[in-house]
């Protein structure tokens, strides 16, 4: 069986990978310079930079099926976050995952004691689910489902906000209600990680020994000669090679890369910004969690941006500083620190996750495609992560070797 996988990112690599593991030949023809998609990191003067502030939730089912992750060499965050707010730095984190964590989380006023016990509560009640019951049953906005929960508006401003609209790229919180359970459910099993080599990693073990064509841009499904053609593409570009609706809306982010000499902060937890004008999302000391990011003697520093401004590079820079500067207010070590940090690269990142609002799902393509031989191995036809990627590429393989549809929607 001759197969042509277009697009090399993680879908199309998996379903690749598959497919030849299982004798096929197959071809996979990619029109940038590159491999992953926008799980591709570049190597810079020693730099290591994804394309886009990225992490690995290790819980993911998918990825635990398709990845090696000791070749991966996993490097681990601390669980829950520093919240900058005003003029203090909160930790908030869960004692039993973080035990040097207990005192600090217990002492601060960020959330209420009852929103604590309700983070307890609602871990344990995802944890005892399969991942397929959290899709089950009427669908809501991440939003609606966290004030029915009896959640704080303190709860939901000061943490849910800022860390899971870094997750979502939504801070309004009107994602699916049933994205925002499976992720939780993958912070409560597992580990939120890097690759020592950077996100681009997972790609490269996906793509080990397959036939790639890079810089081969393909215009139309009509003059390829294949017996299975496979669409690997971002959503709108599967939807005009195919001529099949894919789910529309999109969201975006914008990451700063700044260098410097000094650590910010110690620990490898995250730095929220819970100021309600928050430019400036969420900020990671990679180098505190993966000192392979940079060169010996230098820090990494990402700041994310939710959306992607239209400021020109050196306002973009001075904008993020600035409210660098605000999230340090009162630590002069910081703020002394913050000085020597120099800016080194910035990522535009339009397209990020197609939009997941409430009953998506429903909106969702399949695998197998009413054109002849023709499938699709992309996120759009799971969830927009990397666990959907692969989990795409593995149902359309599966699709392909059974020569029959599979239902979507799964993780």
């Amino acid at each position: 069986m001759k197969v042509i996988v277009i697009g090399a990112g993680v879908a199309g690599l998996t379903c690749a990978r598959l497919l030849e593991k299982s004798g096929a030949e197959v071809v996979v023809y990619e029109k940038s310079d590159g491999i992953g998609g926008r799980v591709r990191s570049d190597h810079t003067k020693g730099f290591t930079l994804d394309r886009g502030f990225q992490v690995f939730f290790t819980a993911y089912p998918a990825a635990q099926r398709q990845l090696d992750y000791a070749a991966l060499e996993l490097r681990t965050f601390s669980p829950g976050a520093v919240i900058a707010q005003g003029d203090r730095r909160h930790i908030l984190a869960d004692p039993a995952r973080d035990p040097d964590s207990l005192l600090p989380s217990l002492l601060t006023g960020i959330v209420t004691p009852e929103d604590k016990w309700r983070t307890w509560q609602l871990s344990g009640e995802v944890g005892a689910k399969p991942t397929s019951a959290l899709l089950d049953g009427p669908d809501e906005t991440t939003e609606r489902f966290l004030k029915r929960r009896g959640f704080s508006p303190l709860f939901v401003e000061n943490f849910i906000r800022p860390f899971f609209g870094g997750v979502f790229l939504d801070r309004s919180l009107q994602t699916s209600a049933r994205v925002f359970q499976f992720c939780w459910k993958m912070l409560a099993e597992g580990d939120v990680a890097l690759p020592a080599r950077g996100m681009g990693a997972i790609a490269a073990q996906l793509a080990a020994g397959l036939d790639i064509r890079l810089e081969s841009p393909v215009e139309s499904l009509t003059a390829l000669d294949a017996d299975v053609i496979v669409v690997a593409t971002p959503a709108p570009e599967a939807a005009r090679l195919t001529g099949i609706a894919t789910p529309e809306g999109s969201v975006g982010t914008t990451t700063l890369y700044f260098a410097g000499k000094v650590p910010l902060w110690q620990g490898k937890k995250i730095l929220l910004n819970a100021n309600c004008d928050a430019f400036v999302n969420q900020a990671v000391l990679l180098t505190n969690t993966a000192p392979e990011y940079a060169p010996s003697g230098e820090c990494l520093l990402a700041a994310s941006i939710i959306g992607v401004p239209s400021t020109d590079e050196d306002r973009l820079f001075a904008a993020a500083l600035t409210d660098l500067r605000r999230m340090f207010t009162g630590d002069t070590a910081a703020q002394s620190a913050l000085a020597t940090y120099r800016p080194l690269a910035a990522y535009r990142i339009p397209y990020a996750q197609f939009a997941q609002p409430k009953n998506f799902w429903q909106t969702l393509p399949k695998n197998s495609t009413a054109l002849p031989k023709t499938y699709f191995a992309g996120e759009f036809t799971a969830a927009s992560s990397t666990n959907g990627a692969i989990r795409s590429g593995e149902k359309a393989a599966s699709a392909i070797l059974a020569g029959a549809s599979e239902s979507h929607g799964e993780y």
